[in-house]
């Protein structure tokens, strides 16, 4: 107790020595802002649970400001290794036995160290090579208790984070959550087993197996991989590899994950992926991610939207999923929402990273009080990550066209939703809609051109050739409209025909429209050679 005691006053000292608390903010509130820098700081001072916490804390975007993200991601774990007699020791107190007596050899020098355990490669007496992992010393004692000691911190001095986190104390009690997930090794054994399981039938995917029957909460044996880092290019290049094809994989691996599995591997950096013998092998499953049917589906609708510029359907699943910590203004929701959507119609869905889409709805979502559950920051942080290791791979690789390939064939997003006739008809009235305002714009230009009320000054070279151009261009677009109605058109046709002659009739429409779509493309195509 006297030693908590101590650990709450260190804590408390040192915050407050970074800036953290309401009489400092009061002060320094109109000076410019250094917190960010401060606390990270004030974490490294205060040991390794706490560049833990901050670790975590760089992940939650809908919490935190960009500088406090950018200052909290340069948290390292410079860890020492632990001796080698600790490690006897620890596995001894943990398994019951001598870890000499369970393996043919052991290398004394670790393969890795990191603030939790530490890694050994090892022979089995039965010729299998393995990975040792062993914790810490007392490191879950030690996690927990600063945690534990943190909060009473937060719930004693509410303004010590003021404007820097929202709910710090809902905040840190995920993160213990989230803490002693990773430190229960048992927990990881039975991740690897589930995850295998799942992948049993993709050739893609592979991951180590867990010795379960040796393997305790603090020590985990586990299958030797000898793979090659994914962010090892050279080396991939030099052994034959397609980096963009290793790209790929690596994407549609997180879809089969995220969409078909619910079950995906959240710490997916560079040092976690190793590629062998052509196949993605994924290591280190304390942190896991986890996707409810029923989260999936709202996943789906949030997508769903998206693609089909569903802006209503778009806000109601945002209020579906989202806890609200103020009262919802959704005509400005709708506006924020409608603003998005015309950035992505600006853009184009192909020009697009998906992690962009998510981060926007996260700031919109903070905007306007609304809170994401954990387990779609999660999924996030994740994409986000995904999104790093594929595009170091292939600089140019088209994340939306592999979502959409993906989408179309798993069917995950299915193609009635888009054949629906209300959807159908949503859509075409929009179209018509847009297209019958044209002749009052094009009015009103002309009106504010003859009345002096607009400048224009343009000079033409090859004035016959660009008049014939534009004339080319606009006799496209009217086509394009007629077109649009026309498969808008064969489409009711077929989604709603009583009979067979009926449908039969839109099927031929709607073959009759291709054929005249492909001529006009063909037509642009050569008159762009032109």
């Amino acid at each position: 107790m006297q030693r908590d005691s101590s650990r709450f006053r260190e804590i408390v000292s040192i915050l407050g020595r970074y800036g953290f608390g309401e009489i400092r903010y009061r002060l320094k509130k109109n000076e410019e802002d250094d917190r960010p820098r401060a606390l990270k700081q004030a974490f490294e001072e205060l040991g390794p649970s706490f560049i833990k916490i901050g670790q975590i804390l760089s992940t939650r975007s809908d919490l935190l400001s960009t500088e406090y993200l950018v200052e909290l991601e340069k948290l390292q774990e410079d860890t020492l290794p632990i001796p080698y007699n600790i490690i006897q020791q620890e596995y001894f107190e943990s398994v019951g036995r001598h870890i000499e007596d369970d393996f043919a050899t052991i290398t004394k020098k670790p393969m890795a160290s990191a603030s939790i355990a530490q890694v050994h490669r090892a022979q089995m007496k039965s010729g299998e090579q393995v990975v040792v992992k062993v914790q810490r010393p007392e490191i879950e004692d030690q996690l927990i208790r600063d945690l534990n000691i943190f909060i009473r911190v937060v719930e004693a001095i509410p303004s010590i984070f003021i404007d820097v986190i929202i709910n710090p104390v809902e905040i840190l009690k995920d993160i213990k959550i989230q803490i002693l997930e990773e430190i229960d090794f048992l927990n990881e054994a039975h991740n690897m087993l589930l995850f295998a399981e799942n992948h049993r039938q993709r050739t893609t995917i592979l991951n180590p197996i867990p010795y379960l029957s040796l393997s305790t909460r603090q020590v985990l044996i586990q299958e030797y991989i000898d793979g090659i880092s994914i962010g090892r290019h050279f080396a991939l290049k030099e052994e034959g590899y397609d980096l963009n094809d290793l790209a790929s994989k690596f994407v549609l691996s997180y879809l089969y994950q995220v969409f078909d599995d619910g079950f995906y591997h959240a710490d997916p950096h560079a040092g976690n992926i190793l590629i062998k013998d052509g196949k993605i092998v994924f290591i280190d499953f304390g942190a896991m991610g986890k996707i409810s049917p029923g989260q999936k589906q709202l996943l789906v609708q949030i997508l769903t939207s998206l693609v089909s510029k569903d802006i209503d359907g778009l806000v109601n699943v945002l209020l579906q999923i989202c806890k609200q910590n103020k009262t919802v203004d959704k005509v400005v929701l709708y506006r924020d929402i409608e603003t998005l959507f015309n950035r992505y119609l600006t853009t184009g869905m192909e020009a697009l990273e998906i992690d962009d889409i998510f981060q926007d709805l996260l700031k919109f979502g903070h905007k306007h009080g609304l809170i994401f559950p954990s387990e779609y920051i999660l999924l996030e942080k994740t994409i986000a990550m995904v999104q790093g290791v594929a595009q170091s791979l292939d600089p140019h690789l088209d994340f939306m066209a592999i979502f959409q390939s993906f989408f179309l064939s798993s069917g995950t997003i299915p193609w009635e939703k888009f054949l629906d006739p209300n959807a159908v008809a949503r859509e075409a009235f929009r179209t018509l809609n847009t297209t019958r305002r044209m002749p009052t714009k094009i009015e009103n230009l002309v009106d504010n051109i003859n009345n002096g009320r607009l400048n224009v000054r343009l000079t033409f070279e090859n004035v016959d050739d660009r008049i014939r151009d534009i004339n080319s261009m606009i006799n496209r677009i009217i086509f394009g409209v007629i077109l649009s109605a026309l498969i808008l058109a064969s489409t009711l046709i077929i989604t709603s025909a009583q009979t067979y002659y009926a449908e039969l009739l839109g099927i031929f429409f709607f073959v009759i429209t291709a054929l005249i779509g492909l001529i006009l493309l063909i037509s642009m195509l050569r008159a762009r050679r032109k």
